[in-house]
């Protein structure tokens, strides 16, 4: 909890209509998402401006809100001349007084996934906290950290970047005492322009971790090994290869239940069983544990731990639909995730006659945009895929070079969905649907498991 009257005094803010109560728990910048005793941040925005949004949040037990001009409603408004600014200022006044061991997470690919995993994991010793959804940016990191409860011994925040200096900015802000890198891929390849410099991005995070802290690195990203003599504190290493200091071994990723495996660590072996899909996540898993082993969790509690981690909404999530089951995982896509996707619709045991993909556009990769979408064709054919959809200007222009059944369409999503319907309907499918976040490919899931269109479209 902190202090409206000390947050106005650090902001040098004019508090408006002081009211008790004036402990506040959190914050949002979504009116939606406003939880009792939140402090809601008015940003302006491209299509609307939060301030006409504080009445709702009000409504909703805002307990003040963070304004550049007065909206009318509400008590306790931390008035300021840019609510952005100040939103960085006020997270960092509330992180002076944080006591709890902040981690850090980011990676190319599997950052949601392994800061859901290291929170659990964690969670066998340690009050855990963990940033909300996507509280990846310079938006949300702060946002987050405003919500940290007082009781809380370790918090686990993502970082997401899209040029250099991003990470470093938000670890300058979290200041955090360990960190995981997970892996270095084409992801913004568009903005960064190789895949050194992604690397060197990602490293700011490594930099930012004192001493006496703990890094723990993706060892099958060679730009990753080839920076870990840089580490000035304890660095565990974890990857798929025996060399690593935490590797999984004995995997079963093609169980709709999850995967298992047997995760190795320096005090020996552990069984290891998720609710996630993919053959990816059981090196998530070791990452997780690897860092929780470094902050004096014992394996095995590590490895209980990580059995109660949930699926996340749109990463690889298996949902039951009409014709059989799609797999969720449109989220956001790069080269990396596409072909972990690829894999596990290719290998998942399940009672289903055929396996179709719907992909979209993989975007920010840049002049190599083409041969990247071109591959990721190639990889559903060798995966023996037997449908394929193809939806945006870049996956579609990538179709030509399949040969099988499909279908593409470049700009109107609703256009393609009657080809994916008949193509699902002929029998038990299961449907993998991929794309980046602006292809706003949950439409398709919902249609599809909704069957909006009705019933058996085949008539």
């Amino acid at each position: 909890m902190w202090d409206l009257r000390e947050a106005a005094e650090a902001l040098e803010a004019r508090l408006l209509r002081p009211t008790a109560p004036f402990a506040a728990s959190g914050a949002a910048c979504d009116s939606r998402r406003v939880r009792p005793g939140d402090v809601f941040v008015a940003l302006p925005g491209t299509r609307a401006n939060g301030h006409d949004f504080a009445r709702d949040a009000f409504a909703r037990g805002a307990v003040g809100a963070l304004v550049s001009r007065d909206p009318g409603v509400g008590n306790n408004l931390l008035l300021v001349s840019d609510v952005q600014a100040a939103l960085w200022e006020l997270a960092a006044w509330r992180r002076a007084a944080i006591e709890a061991t902040i981690v850090g997470v980011t990676g190319s690919f599997g950052k949601t996934t392994t800061k859901e995993l290291v929170a659990a994991a964690l969670s066998a010793r340690y009050r855990t906290y963990r940033a909300p959804e996507n509280y990846n940016t310079e938006i949300g990191v702060p946002l987050a950290l405003l919500s940290i409860p007082d009781d809380v011994e370790a918090a686990v925040f993502e970082l997401a970047m899209t040029t250099q200096g991003e990470i470093r900015r938000l670890a300058d802000l979290l200041q955090p005492w360990a960190g995981v890198i997970t892996t270095v891929g084409p992801a913004h390849l568009g903005q960064l322009g190789s895949l050194e410099a992604i690397a060197d991005a990602k490293w700011e995070l490594a930099e930012a971790i004192p001493e006496e802290g703990i890094l723990v690195v993706g060892w099958d990203s060679p730009e990753l090994r080839s920076r870990a003599d840089r580490c000035s504190g304890l660095c565990l290493r974890f990857g798929r290869s025996p060399e690593a200091d935490f590797h999984p071994r004995e995997v079963a990723a093609d169980r709709p239940e999850g995967v298992a495996f047997r995760a190795v660590t320096p005090a020996g072996e552990v069984p290891v069983q998720l609710k996630l899909l993919g053959e990816h996540v059981p090196v998530l898993a070791c990452g997780a544990i690897a860092l929780a082993w470094g902050m004096g969790v014992p394996e095995r509690s590590a490895a209980q731990a990580l059995s109660h981690v949930e699926p996340v909404p749109h990463r690889l999530h298996l949902r039951p639909a009409p014709f059989g089951w799609i797999l969720d995982d449109c989220y956001n896509a790069n080269p990396l995730s596409m072909g972990a996707a690829l894999r596990t619709l290719a290998t998942l045991k399940l009672p289903v006659a055929q396996r179709a993909a719907l992909l979209g556009d993989m975007l920010e990769l840049g002049a190599e945009e083409d041969r990247y979408h071109a591959h990721a064709v190639q990889e559903a054919k060798e995966y023996g895929i037997d449908a394929l959809f193809c939806y945006g200007p870049r996956a579609a222009k990538a179709f030509r070079h399949w040969k099988g059944r499909g279908a593409a369409e470049p700009e109107d999503l609703e256009a393609l969905l009657p080809a994916v319907r008949r193509e699902v309907w002929t029998a038990p499918t299961l449907l993998l649907v991929k794309g980046s976040r602006g292809m706003a490919l949950e439409r398709a899931v919902d249609a599809l498991v909704l069957n909006a269109s009705g019933a058996d479209p085949t008539g």
